[in-house]
């Protein structure tokens, strides 16, 4: 009733302010269904799948997809930075005719194509339109943001710049007689995200690193096929709210898979009592022995795939005993106990494989770099590269040069630790000092303005100027694609390249630019180190690898050795250098990283 002073009653304000002050304690509409529900009601045939690529990738969510449609031609388009595990699997189905994609291949134990995708493509089953971790990122983007491109370093000079339909340059409006490359926004029908936790209603907790991010995710045209951990109420998704990075409105189920990034590792980075799970190295290296044959992945689909009929057979399968131990791998300490398991058998031997040579010289070539250069940053790529940055950095650090390790996927300033040399290893992100991603990785802190980066990469094929091939050997055969390489070879500041020492390996010119040569300035191999005087200028042997203990060779008999391991003709400074040798300490911390001697053997 109104006051009768004509005045709105304080019971009035009082009810208003006891109703505003109480939030419930969920929120929006439950788009909660099982995963099979999902799939049956949001992928069909012909769509353009995006998997994202925020460290955990969505394998339930495909093992699923691959069960429904297996022994059908669905004709997907994949869109995803890196065909793995599971892009290897809807390949091998027949599900997938066309791929957009940075990588293609194996990434653990090592780097290396994979017969599954190169078969498929050279078939003409497969069509591939290759793209950077960094550019599909940027398309990814800008698909996101409304926008028709982005703007690029990457890709110009390079076999990748032929695809006119993605990348092209244009006269920059702001700056006479300049250029600038642009890649076109890429918006894929589905997006498939598999996340730590969510509501019911599909506001998503996404911890890091963050790989491409979520905007795929946010630029997908019907929206979010959402696998999680967990699902958490609204109430904790408002505590957390700077660790949600996916919106309810783009997400159109929710399905709950506790392990759905399984072989791949789940963080759980900033989440009070959040419990992760390490990765499934075994599970991966199972796969990749499958894979080697299409009667093995097959067997492989039978067993893991459609003889479990759902994600919960398929953890029953895994056992409680796999999935604990696997719990207990997200721990900060866990490498000292994977260590220890290794440890025994760690060779103890002076004498150096040739693997073990080539990353001894080239971390003392980046030492030398850092210091000539001034760099900040050290941008480890995957592989024996990486384990060179590692090495190099630690002594850096421990000598209080102030320098930090990067790694594409998102990782910064971080420490690597003993006993797992895979780049990636969960290990490491507890040691990070910033979770990025792509974009700031490789756009900003490798490749932005005013970088300071030496970026340390491997080489299948590398040629007098520095050009690097990772795409296609002289055949035609697909190899692995760009990764971040391509990103890093415009934009990073210098690069430094380890490739092993035979004519196929060094070639006069390579048949297919994937990676530009402009940046590269130093080439490790086992037999010596190259260096470059400039973008234009060639290789040019500048130091010899030490001797095997005992050796008595002369300078010039060794340096027709490197001639005879070089596809151009070798040009060799005029005093070239000898380099001392390997130490102890040198040794020992390599194989340290590297205990199995995965990458030194």
């Amino acid at each position: 009733m109104p006051d009768a002073n004509g005045q709105i009653p304080d019971a009035q304000f009082e009810a208003l302010i006891a109703a505003h002050g109480s939030l419930p304690e969920n929120e929006g509409a439950d788009k909660v269904v099982p995963l099979e529900e999902a799939v049956a009601r949001l992928v069909e045939p012909g769509m353009s799948l995006y998997f994202a690529f925020i460290h955990a990738r969505a394998h339930a969510a495909a093992f699923a997809i691959a069960r429904r449609f297996w022994g059908s031609r669905p004709d997907f388009h994949l869109i995803t930075a890196g065909v793995l595990e599971l892009g290897l699997l809807l390949v091998h189905g027949g599900l997938v005719r066309h791929v957009t994609a940075a990588f293609a291949g194996n990434t653990y134990p090592v780097p290396s194509p994979n017969r599954v995708f190169r078969e498929a493509v050279a078939r003409g089953g497969v069509g591939i339109e290759e793209t950077t971790n960094l550019t599909i990122a940027l398309r990814l983007m800008a698909g996101a943001l409304g926008l028709p491109f982005m703007p690029t370093h990457s890709i110009a000079g390079t076999g990748l710049a032929a695809n006119r339909d993605v990348f092209t340059e244009v006269d920059n409006p702001f700056a006479a007689d300049e250029r600038i490359g642009v890649v076109a926004a890429l918006r894929p029908d589905l997006a498939i995200l598999h996340a730590y936790a969510a509501d019911r209603a599909g506001n998503a907790i996404v911890l890091g690193p963050y790989g491409e991010d979520v905007w795929g995710a946010l630029g997908s045209r019907r929206g979010v096929l959402l696998t999680v951990e967990k699902l958490v109420p609204t109430s904790v998704i408002r505590r957390n709210a700077h660790l949600v990075r996916i919106p309810s409105y783009v997400v159109q189920s929710v399905s709950v898979v506790p392990f759905g990034a399984h072989p791949q590792p789940m963080t759980a980075f900033g989440i009070d009592g959040g419990s992760g799970y390490g990765e499934d190295y075994a599970f991966r290296r199972e796969f990749l022995d499958a894979s080697r044959s299409d009667a093995g992945l097959d067997a492989w689909f039978d067993q893991w795939v459609g003889g479990c009929g759902s994600h919960e057979g398929y953890l029953a399968r895994l056992g409680r005993d796999r999935l604990d131990a696997l719990r207990d791998e997200f721990a900060e300490s866990a490498w000292r106990r994977n260590l220890e398991r290794h440890r025994p058998s760690i060779a103890r031997q002076r004498t150096a494989s040739a693997n073990e040579t080539m990353i001894i010289l080239a971390a003392r070539e980046v030492k030398l770099r850092v210091r000539a250069g001034g760099y900040r940053t050290v941008l480890a790529g995957a592989g024996i590269a990486n384990l060179a940055a590692w090495l190099a950095v630690t002594d850096l650090r421990r000598d209080g040069h102030d320098v930090e390790l990067l790694a594409e996927a998102g990782f910064f300033g971080y420490a690597p630790r003993f006993g797992d040399p895979y780049l990636f290893g969960v290990a490491n992100m507890f040691t990070n000092k910033m979770h990025s991603g792509f974009i700031g990785v490789l756009g900003a802190l490798a490749g932005g303005a005013g970088n300071r980066c030496l970026a340390v990469v491997g080489a299948g094929q590398i040629d007098r100027l520095g050009n690097i091939n990772s795409t296609r050997m002289d055949d035609g055969q697909y190899l692995v694609g760009s990764g971040g390489a391509n990103d890093l070879g415009n934009s990073a500041s210098e690069m430094l390249v380890l490739c092993a020492a035979s004519p196929r390996r060094l070639v006069d010119r390579v048949s297919y630019v994937t990676t530009s040569g402009r940046q590269v300035r130093t080439l490790a191999t086992p037999l010596g180190v190259f260096e470059k005087a400039s973008a234009a200028a060639s290789f040019v042997l500048a130091r010899l690898a030490p001797m095997a203990e005992g050796a008595q060779r002369a300078k010039p008999e060794r340096i027709a050795d490197v001639a005879k391991g070089c596809g151009w003709d070798l040009m060799a400074a005029p005093d070239v250098g000898e380099t001392g040798p390997l130490t102890d300490a040198e040794l020992a911390t390599l194989r340290l990283f590297d205990p199995e001697a995965i990458f030194t053997a």
